[in-house]
């Protein structure tokens, strides 16, 4: 994964990226619905720009952004 702002490269397991998105979800109220959620990851799994867990475009992992009700992808695909 490399993080857009810093061009830190670290490798993080899925497990890993599980915890830390279900850690920021936790905090959120404005949640898209599983299967709005769902559609959209399935968009992002197809996209060139999918880097492991993140967006190569914005840097987000793909899963929290996916996962928030008012977000929209940076590429306008979903």
């Amino acid at each position: 994964m490399v993080c857009i702002g810093c061009e830190l490269k670290e490798q993080v397991s899925q497990m890993d990226v599980d915890t830390l998105v279900q850690e920021q979800l936790s905090f959120e109220t404005d949640l898209a619905m599983e299967e709005v959620r769902d559609q959209r990851l399935q968009i992002c799994h197809q996209c060139e720009q999918l880097n492991q867990h993140t967006c190569g475009r914005c840097g987000c992992f793909v899963r929290f952004r996916a996962s928030l009700k008012q977000k929209s992808c940076p590429d306008r695909k979903w």
